[in-house]
This record gives structure tokens, C-alpha cells and sequence, in this order.
């Protein structure tokens, strides 16, 4: 079920650091029914480990990718900040890559096919890759044709004979999901033609470290990707980085583009850029990764005590938003049903059961405004600005929202 790694995923170091040990916990997209929870015993190791060679920061523990992904809980979130966001990138790839209809896009981990469909609407033939059967069946009901298996070097040569070479392949918040990074380049070396735009959107180191997002570690989350680090595992490849945009999303995001070496692709001025603000902030060095380990502790001690405290007031809690990195907030911050009577999320997949490991029941979304509760944690605290323009009627009642990273605090509502 579970292994260790002993190597860098990116360069091959044997030389790995342990910056951070959040102990065991659940899988956090292992959402039950009430009635599994006594039969759940899977609670794993989740330690966190820097290369100090190219600082790429990644788990030590690898879990099994078929019991991750075959049944998945997680689909791309439809709100109105990431259909802005993927309408911005579709346009901007398709300009970048110079395409248009007829041409090949391929989506590594496509989920519901959301990002395809805009791409397809442009006139672009499309396929999405998704391991997930039930995830991948909701893509194909929409008119995207998806394959249910997961992307390799094996199953890129059988792609490209059956399909033909992409012209762009995509991967959103993909890349630091997979293990063995070097088979991932050799595959895309096998869908692709000498001008192929591959371009991975990843949660960007820097703003993690930034910003203390601890949450955002869970056992789907191999790798947490600087520049530095992407540069270092294409070294010796048939790739090179070629660009690095930056996002806002997720709490701040690159999508990195590479090109095949043969093609003599220009440098954008936004790699060396990036290399030269990663070298100020010192993310390869130890010592700032002991720095960020003292910040998680303080969020670790502060957001549970804060909770208690207005519970101790009388003040009924919930939390807003069943996200994977909501449940390592709850699990590592030990916060169950004694701090929190439910969870709102309007995912189908999640409602009506219980967050893996702090077991707190999920509801629709309705519930807010019809069983109002005095304050709500903000466990999806990277849609927070759109979240709070929308519950702007709770908050007028009274309602408050408590966000959890950096620093847990009670936003206040403006009147």
C-alpha cells in the first residue's frame, strides 16, 4: 500500500532532509459512508522531505496510486473564479502554441472534462486522460472522450498509434501527483511531435512557503515544485523548460511549459526570473524549511484553540468546503465533531457522508442559510474571496467566517 522513497524525484539526490512530520493520517479523499467508519484502519505516515540539491520539497511516503484514484471524490470545481481562470489559460495556451480547430489537445487527468470542453469549443479535437472510471463516465456523458487509465510511457506509445501525436498536452494539478517523474517525460516524449507545447499547472513552491499552506500536503501530493526543481528533473531529457506563467489559483500556482530540445525553443525571460527569486528566498537551504515548520506548528496549536474557545462561548462552528486540504487541516489540527456539527460542500460524491479521519458529517450547501451556525471554518480557503461575495447574506445575519492560513483569524464583515 504504501513505500518509502529514498531518492529525489527530481534529480536523483540520495541526499533528503525530513522538514516536517504531520504523523499519520486518513487519505484525504476517502470520504465514507457513516456506517464504514469502524471498518477504516487507513491512517498512513505523512512526512515531508527537501532535496537540498535542487529543492524540490516531496513526501517521503508513497501510497499505491490504484487505491488513490480509482474511485475519486474530487471533481474540478465549476465556481465562477475557475471557469475565469481556465477560460484565461485555454487562450492564452492555444495563442502560445499557435492553434486552433483541428488541433490535438490531450489532458493528463482530465476529471470531468471541464478544462477540455473550452478547447473543444474552439474547434480542437480533444481526449482526456483519467484514471478515475467514476470520475471519467461524468466527462464522457458531457461529450468528452476520455480514456480510463492512467498516463505512462506504455500507455502513450498505444496512445499515439491509435490517436496520433498532440499538439498540446495538458495536466492541471497533476504533476505532483505522480511518482516516477521520469517515465511521466518519457511518455510525453512519445505523444509528441518536434513542436509540441506540454504545459503542467502545479501549486508553486514559493507561495506555499509563503504563504504556510501545510494544508495543501496530503498523500496525492508527491512533489512540491519550485522552478529550480522542475529545471533540475528535465536536465538530462529530451525537454526543456521553456516559459513559467503564474497564478493566482489555489493559493498560487505556475503552469511551466517545455518544448522538445530539437526544436530549439526560445527562453522566456520568466524562467531565469523565477530561478533568481527562488535563490533570494533561499528554498533550498534547511533552515527555511525549519522556519515554515515552526509556523505550521503555531497554525497546528492556534486554529484548534480558537475553535474551543467559541465553543466555549456557546457559538455552534461548521466548516465550509469538504477539501482535500481541509482534511489535513482537520486531521493534523486534531478538530473533529466536538468543534464542528457538519460540513457544507456542494459536491454529489461527498454529501452525506463523513470527512475521512475527523469523521464530521457532509451537507448540502442549503444548510448555511437554513441552519445558520454562528461562525464557519473556511476549509476552502483558496476560493475565499469568491466564497465570501456569495455568502454575503449569511454574514449579514451574523454569520462569520474563520479562515485558518497563515494565521487562523475571524474575518470581519464589512457594513
Amino acid at each position: 500500500m504504501i513505500h518509502e522513497r529514498t531518492q529525489c524525484r527530481a534529480c536523483g539526490s540520495r541526499n533528503l532532509m525530513l522538514i516536517l512530520d504531520l504523523g499519520k493520517t486518513a487519505l484525504a479523499n476517502d470520504f465514507l459512508p457513516p456506517e464504514d467508519v469502524e471498518k477504516y484502519h487507513t491512517f498512513l505516515p505523512l512526512r515531508v522531505m527537501l532535496c537540498p540539491e535542487c529543492s524540490l520539497v516531496q513526501l517521503a511516503d508513497t501510497v499505491d496510486p490504484t487505491i488513490l484514484y480509482s474511485h475519486y471524490a474530487y471533481v474540478t470545481s465549476t465556481s465562477a473564479t475557475m471557469d475565469a481562470h481556465l477560460n484565461q489559460q485555454a487562450a492564452h495556451l492555444l495563442a502560445t502554441a499557435h492553434l486552433g480547430a483541428g488541433s490535438k489537445v490531450l489532458e493528463i487527468a482530465s476529471n470531468t472534462g471541464v478544462f477540455l470542453k473550452k478547447f473543444k469549443e474552439q474547434g480542437c479535437e480533444v481526449l482526456g486522460i483519467e484514471p478515475a472510471g467514476n470520475i471519467a463516465d461524468i466527462a464522457v456523458a458531457t461529450a468528452i472522450p476520455t480514456r480510463k487509465e492512467f498516463f505512462n510511457a506504455a500507455t502513450a506509445r498505444g496512445l499515439k498509434a491509435g490517436w496520433g501525436a498532440a499538439d498540446l498536452v495538458l495536466g492541471r494539478h497533476v504533476f505532483a501527483h505522480i511518482d516516477d517523474l521520469q517515465d511521466l517525460l518519457a511518455g510525453l516524449e512519445g505523444i509528441s511531435h518536434q513542436e509540441t507545447l506540454v504545459a503542467f499547472e502545479v501549486p508553486y513552491l514559493a507561495d506555499f512557503f509563503e504563504h504556510t499552506e501545510y494544508d495543501t500536503i496530503y498523500h496525492e501530493h508527491l512533489s512540491y515544485l519550485s522552478v529550480r526543481s522542475i529545471e533540475a528533473l528535465v536536465q538530462d531529457s529530451a525537454f526543456m523548460l521553456s516559459r513559467v506563467d503564474h497564478y493566482p489559483i489555489h493559493g498560487g500556482s505556475i503552469l511551466f511549459h517545455l518544448r522538445l530540445r530539437s526544436s530549439r525553443p526560445a527562453v522566456h525571460e520568466s524562467v531565469p526570473k523565477a530561478l533568481e527569486t527562488e535563490q533570494q528566498m533561499r528554498l533550498a537551504e534547511p533552515a527555511t524549511w525549519a522556519a515554515f515548520a515552526r509556523r505550521v506548528h503555531h497554525i497546528r496549536a492556534e486554529l484548534p484553540a480558537l475553535l474551543r474557545r467559541l465553543k466555549a462561548q456557546g457559538k455552534r462552528l461548521i466548516g465550509y468546503g469538504a477539501s482535500a486540504k481541509g482534511n489535513t487541516l482537520l486531521n493534523t489540527c486534531g478538530i473533529s465533531t466536538r468543534e464542528l456539527d457538519y460540513i457544507i460542500d456542494n459536491t454529489p460524491f461527498k454529501q452525506h457522508k463523513v470527512a475521512p479521519g475527523s469523521w464530521i458529517p457532509i451537507r448540502p450547501p442549503e444548510r448555511l442559510l437554513s441552519d445558520p451556525p454562528d461562525h464557519a471554518l473556511l476549509l476552502a480557503w483558496n476560493f475565499a474571496p469568491e466564497i465570501l461575495r456569495r455568502e454575503a447574506e449569511f454574514q449579514k445575519r451574523g454569520g462569520r467566517f474563520i479562515l485558518p492560513i497563515p494565521e487562523p483569524k475571524i474575518i470581519p464583515f464589512p457594513r
